[in-house]
């Protein structure tokens, strides 16, 4: 019976003895097992997502005028705006998502005819918007370049009657940065279809078109430089413009006539980036 008793022990020993070393292969029964981690204890990642957020400051000049009974019509006006505005950038993918808003109010004007002033204004609105997905391709850290499309709304309204503008962009955005301190942004826009609506005023002339109805192309473009006086805040400065023109239908009449609309100015721009 002892026999049996002892062979049964030595087996169970061997068994465990073996379990022991499937758990900690390559490991001395003399030794302690050594476990190493997969990441080092103070392993940390960068973030593929940055931010920037701030305000800017828009001075503008813009215009609007339109053709009837062979005599062009405008209104040219000086424009006060500021903007909150927004970018998201994602480094795993290489896209970004930005925009910005603006609201102002037209300082002065003036209306004419066939480029002769005929009468002044110094009551108006603008507001605006813009949001954009882009693609960039090529990023080497201190430069990106790439391609956009997206959404811009404008209403401008001198004297309080205007127009609202939903259009189509399509463009190219390239960005280069100097030492950390320094950085240029640029891009240029094609706006191939706008949805035009709303009236257009003069005081020389037919008053008012009115009930437009139809679509405008042009461009937009915009050139900022920024300066990094630490790593979360830029102060920058540059000019923005945008043109569009086209045939409408418009009253009275439910005629058509060509339109044009204008906007340009300096731009500064605080930001912080997070």
């Amino acid at each position: 019976m002892s026999r049996y008793v002892l062979i049964i022990a030595a087996a169970a020993l061997a068994s465990g003895a073996g379990a022991v070393h499937a758990a900690d292969w390559g490991v001395s029964s003399y030794e302690e097992p050594a476990f190493k981690p997969a990441y080092p204890v103070d392993y940390t990642y960068d973030d593929p997502l940055t931010f920037e957020a701030g305000l800017r400051y828009f001075y503008s000049w813009g215009g609007q005028s339109f053709q009837t009974g062979g005599n062009t019509y405008s209104a040219n006006d000086t424009a006060h705006s500021f903007e909150g505005h927004l970018r998201i950038d994602d480094r795993s993918t290489s896209t970004y998502l930005k925009g910005h808003i603006g609201f102002g109010a037209i300082a002065d004007g003036e209306y004419s005819t066939n480029g002769v002033q005929t009468s002044a204004y110094q009551i108006g609105r603008i507001s605006y918007g813009v949001a954009d997905f882009g693609y960039t391709p090529l990023d080497t850290g201190s430069m990106r370049l790439g391609v956009f499309g997206g959404y811009q709304f404008t209403h401008e309204a001198p004297s309080n009657i205007g127009l609202d503008i939903h259009s189509l962009r399509l463009g190219v955005s390239g960005r280069v940065e100097v030492a950390d301190v320094f950085d240029i942004n640029a891009e240029v826009a094609a706006i191939p279809y706008s949805v035009v609506s709303g009236s257009m005023r003069n005081t020389d002339g037919p008053t008012t078109i009115s009930n437009l109805d139809g679509s405008l192309y042009g461009g937009s473009a915009e050139v900022m430089v920024g300066f990094h006086p630490t790593d979360m805040f830029t102060i920058r400065g540059g000019v923005r413009g945008t043109y569009l023109n086209g045939h409408v239908m418009s009253d009275p009449g439910s005629a058509q006539r060509y339109v044009e609309t204008f906007r340009w100015g300096p731009v500064v721009e605080l930001t912080a980036s997070f």
